[in-house]
């Protein structure tokens, strides 16, 4: 199975659009489809950001080896480890925000944001 077919599997396994798995990376749609279509591959940076958001092992998105889901148990079984993406800077800001507000305040944000979802 060749990288571009591990990307589009798992990005389908997660019920992701190509657009939206793109925003979540920072990089274009066109981008994903390159490398779905294998017209292009992934940057280092990229791949590590593609398991972190597909949840797969890093060596299993670059060879196709080992095993596919990420799974926390077993990465500290096998001594390995695992950098998650940055977060973005609005939810960072967000963040921020949320941590300055004392509880009462707190817990009425929350309530709001739960009649969004």
């Amino acid at each position: 199975m060749k990288i571009g077919t591990r990307i589009r599997e798992s990005r389908e396994r997660k019920t992701l659009s190509q657009s939206e798995l793109a925003r979540r990376l920072g990089v274009s749609q066109p981008a994903v489809s390159d490398w779905e279509n294998g017209k292009t591959e992934p940057s280092v940076d990229n791949l590590r950001a593609l398991a972190v958001e597909l949840d797969v092992w890093f060596e299993w998105i670059v060879t196709g080896r080992g095993q596919r889901d990420f799974a926390p148990e077993v990465q500290e079984a096998r001594g390995e480890y695992r950098v998650e993406r940055e977060m973005p800077d609005d939810e960072r800001y967000l963040q921020a925000v949320y941590r300055r507000l004392p509880p009462a305040r707190r817990e009425a944000l929350l309530e709001f944001l739960k009649q969004w979802s």
